[in-house]
């Protein structure tokens, strides 16, 4: 790659209009995509199946209080 810099514009510009593109197909994949679908994608993640359904818990409440724990220490 050069170091001209209209050379490193053009390519910065090729880059951006290609990752508009990419957000652009990822948004209207999104747009159509069913319940169902994303029900089975999640599912396929893995987690889920170590996932634990308990209302009485929270893990952002249990994160806060490890961290509050280390800045007591």
């Amino acid at each position: 790659m050069s170091s001209d810099p209209l050379e490193l514009n053009e390519a910065r510009a090729e880059y951006f209009a290609r990752w508009e593109a990419v957000e652009a197909f990822k948004a209207q994949e999104l747009a159509a995509m069913t319940e169902e679908r994303a029900r089975r994608i999640i599912q396929m993640l893995g987690a889920v199946e170590g996932w634990r359904e308990r209302p009485d818990w929270s893990g952002l409440v249990e994160q806060q209080a490890i961290f509050q724990k280390g800045r007591g220490a």
